[in-house]
């Protein structure tokens, strides 16, 4: 079973809307990823935005799960996202502009209802040494407003993230245009944005639906 990181819009006022039972959580996901936490929804948040709540556990013998995740209401997640563009500029200075990317997210983001949005990533978290990730977590939230040292912003990032470097960020219309490209392209297009649930993000299109060319 993969792990999976969850972006969800939602009216529920604290984190990890699927684990309090909210009812309808399903249509609050916009998008997941595997492994990972994409780029542009880390950027929607700052360090104060991380929340830690606990959780009853599935498993008995584990007792209670104490999860830390970022939540904001929408209208400060979406100006943190544009905010966060300089900085990532800086600290992917050779990967190139977010600020498409950014705009289909927004939109994204915008269609949805809910007053608040955050990302659980519980399933990623425990991949790898807990403390140590949400450690990562908090170093690289904060490059985001003061990249500090734009290359361990860039370490930070690219881990939580799981970028493969060494390439040009791939265009914003990737999987929307089914642009030719190598399979890291489409790797870091999905570690950029994540992929929809429910049906085609806007980043995406059906797979019944012709690509549009130019």
């Amino acid at each position: 079973m993969a792990n999976l990181s969850y972006l969800f819009v939602t009216d529920h006022d604290g984190i990890c809307p699927a684990w309090a039972g909210v009812p309808g959580v399903a249509e609050q996901v916009l998008a997941e990823d595997v492994a990972a936490v994409p780029l542009l929804w880390l950027a929607m948040f700052r360090p104060g935005d991380l929340v830690t709540a606990t959780f009853p556990s599935d498993d008995e013998d584990e007792g209670d799960v104490a999860v830390t995740a970022p939540i904001a209401p929408r209208r400060r997640a979406l100006d943190q996202l544009d905010a966060a563009l300089p900085a990532l500029a800086r600290i992917f200075a050779a990967e190139g502009p977010l600020h498409e990317h950014a705009a289909l997210l927004r939109a994204g983001v915008a269609a949805m209802p809910g007053r608040f949005v955050t990302v659980d990533p519980y399933e990623i978290a425990v991949l790898v040494d807990e403390r140590e990730f949400y450690d990562t977590l908090r170093a690289g939230l904060a490059a985001l407003d003061e990249p500090g040292d734009p290359a361990a912003a860039r370490r930070h990032l690219t881990d939580l993230a799981q970028l493969r470097a060494g390439r040009p960020f791939p265009p914003a219309r990737l999987v929307l245009d089914q642009l030719p490209a190598a399979d890291d392209d489409w790797w870091n297009h999905g570690r950029l944005l994540g992929a929809g649930v429910r049906g085609p993000a806007p980043w995406e299109r059906d797979a019944a639906e012709p690509a549009i060319r130019g």
